[in-house]
């Protein structure tokens, strides 16, 4: 049998993912100097978006992906409102810094950068999609992490730093009960997890990870049907995990994913209830290309 590619996923794509935070906006707003806005063609496939130190740029993606990555969105169940074709359409999007405001941002952290840059495509979504909404909290079925009987099997990585937010800075807002520590600006940005799938299993590696985190990176899991995790640990600080399993109705031949959690990492998912903060959209406009 051929084995799938080993692929890595990094804290970068983590973010662009954008799990539980959602960002809220400040004034003034930054804006990008130049957008381009058109139709994807077709006949092309997969999709590509990404940062870099003066542009941002989505290829064949939705404008509810677009949403996602502007506002720090992680779930289908944060995102509520707008019309169909928010969510069928697919675009080409740029966004393009003057070279004075580009100049600014390649001295800022990696996590202050990333913050401007959503906020950045707020403002593109404003101004070319014509963007209102508001915000709401809506209980919804979550799954609290907690630790399981028997203790925690993951060792506290000593050689990470501890967050530490600035108060003086907007910054992602985590709105999920329990509320972790605010994360970044201003965090020690931890070690890229590694994920590797093989013959329909899967393995994740993460060091320094603060569990709010690993919570995050777990929740993006099949097996949790799109729910929401809460980190309900009560631990601060980062953490060396190794956990193993293999997804239901797959030939892997390791534990399945909520087993293996509580045997790997002595954890375990608990069904609940909580209050996640969800971005409805009041209206947007479909885009005139350019």
């Amino acid at each position: 049998m051929m084995l799938s590619k080993l692929f890595l996923l990094s804290l970068i794509v983590l973010a662009e993912q954008a799990p539980v935070p959602l960002l809220h906006p400040v004034s003034p707003m930054p804006s990008f100097s130049v957008v381009s806005v058109r139709l994807s063609k077709p006949d092309e496939q997969g999709t590509n978006s990404g940062v870099n130190q003066d542009s941002y740029h989505a290829e064949r993606t939705t404008m509810k992906d677009v949403l996602a990555y502007a506002f720090g969105m992680g779930y289908d169940q944060e995102l509520d409102g707008g019309p169909s074709w928010m969510r069928n359409e697919r675009f080409d999007i740029n966004g393009k810094l003057d070279p004075e405001e580009a100049a600014s941002i390649k001295s800022m952290s990696r996590d202050d950068r990333e913050e401007k840059m959503r906020l950045m495509v707020q403002s593109l979504l404003k101004e070319r999609f014509h963007l209102t909404y508001h915000f709401e909290a809506r209980e919804m079925p979550v799954y609290r992490l907690q630790i399981a009987k028997g203790g925690l099997k993951c060792p506290r990585d000593t050689t990470s730093q501890p967050a530490i937010p600035d108060p003086s800075k907007p910054r992602f807002r985590w709105s999920a009960a329990p509320a972790p520590p605010p994360p970044p600006p201003g965090w020690h940005q931890p070690s890229p997890t590694e994920w590797k799938r093989m013959m329909g299993s899967l393995h994740m590696h993460t060091k320094g990870w603060p569990w709010w985190l690993i919570a995050t990176s777990l929740s993006h899991q099949p097996e949790l049907a799109g729910k929401p995790v809460i980190d309900d640990t009560g631990l601060e600080g980062g953490y060396e995990c190794d956990l193993q399993w293999s997804q239901e109705g797959s030939e892997g031949t390791n534990q399945y994913f909520f087993q293996a959690i509580q045997d790997q990492m002595g954890l375990k998912m608990t069904p609940s209830r909580g209050q996640v903060e969800v971005l409805v959209v009041d209206s947007i406009d479909h885009p005139s290309e350019n």
